[in-house]
């Protein structure tokens, strides 16, 4: 079973280690040994950094990896390699450890989520063009140095995973609330369902990611002038702006959709007659009018 990590964590001698001993059991140093990190969240075994690190020995015999898990670590499975001699020119032998890593705020509880939430949430982040923070970003600071240090991406994202799929869950509320109502409960009832209402709930979403971004700039955004120097920044407007646009968008593409929703209301007509109409029907009884008195005979 694998162990797991919070984002921001310092590892230390009993998290990611290795002992090593010959074969009376007594530990021995290695005369090589290097570990390398993977991300396993996409569902490929990909390289973090370089292949080859260096590890930490506080013992003889015992290694460990003195990292800190980035700030912006994608949440999900890793594996960390361990690669290592027992004498020079020796056997290389390699062992596996796999660890999660999961947001503190989760307190270890992990979000599951579909492959339909998973493909929305690709392409919600592609429109969004937050899909490759290095070549995207141009003019960001950088993630924590500790994430430059122990990975070789500079930027990280602008929102994580579990923010995008709340979005869409936001956005998917709003469209079935729209008259006439249409109850789609789930992401997988709308791809199996309305797959062709899939870029208007994306587009209800992108409206909450970038009111998500104007709501941070409020507070982040300053002016001042020293020495007849100036610097002012603020970004809420232009978030402000792009989701007024997209809002219109998402108001009219919602309008052609609900126009293609069937639905059909007629009068709604009593069982039994009453007055007048019962002389047409079978249903005659004491005290109604019949043919007789309607015709004033």
């Amino acid at each position: 079973m694998s162990v797991a990590f919070f984002r921001g964590q310092q590892l230390g001698p009993k998290d990611l280690h290795i002992c090593l001993a010959n074969d009376a059991d007594y530990p021995i140093n290695a005369a090589e040994i290097s570990y390398a990190l993977y991300d396993l969240t996409t569902g490929r075994e990909v390289l973090l950094g370089v292949p080859r690190r260096d590890p930490a020995n506080d013992s003889v015999g015992h290694y460990y990896a003195s990292i800190v898990i980035p700030l912006d670590a994608n949440i999900g499975d890793y594996r960390l390699r361990w690669t290592f001699r027992e004498t020079m020119g020796g056997k290389i032998h390699q062992v596996a450890q796999p660890f999660n890593v999961i947001d503190k705020v989760t307190s270890g509880l992990v979000s599951v989520v579909n492959c339909s939430e998973a493909a929305l949430i690709r392409s919600l982040r592609i429109l969004l063009r937050d899909n490759n923070p290095d070549r995207n970003y141009h003019f960001r600071p950088p993630a924590h140095e500790e994430t430059i240090r122990q990975f070789n991406r500079v930027f990280g994202y602008i929102w994580e995973d579990e923010e995008l799929g709340e979005y869409l869950i936001r956005s998917l509320d709003m469209v079935t609330a729209a008259p006439p109502r249409t109850p789609i409960p789930t992401i997988d009832i709308l791809v199996r369902d309305y797959p062709e209402w899939r870029t208007l709930v994306i587009n209800g979403a992108m409206m909450y990611a970038l009111l998500a971004l104007a709501i941070n700039w409020v507070a982040d955004e300053f002016d001042y002038s020293i020495g007849g120097v100036s610097l002012s920044i603020e970004k809420s407007s232009k978030y402000e702006s792009l989701y007024q646009t997209l809002k219109d968008q998402f108001d009219s593409q919602l309008d052609k959709a609900k126009a293609t929703v069937k639905f059909v209301r007629g009068l709604q007509q009593p069982r039994f007659g009453i007055g007048i109409r019962s002389s047409f029907g079978p249903y005659v009884g004491g005290g109604v009018l019949s043919p007789r008195q309607f015709v004033g005979f």
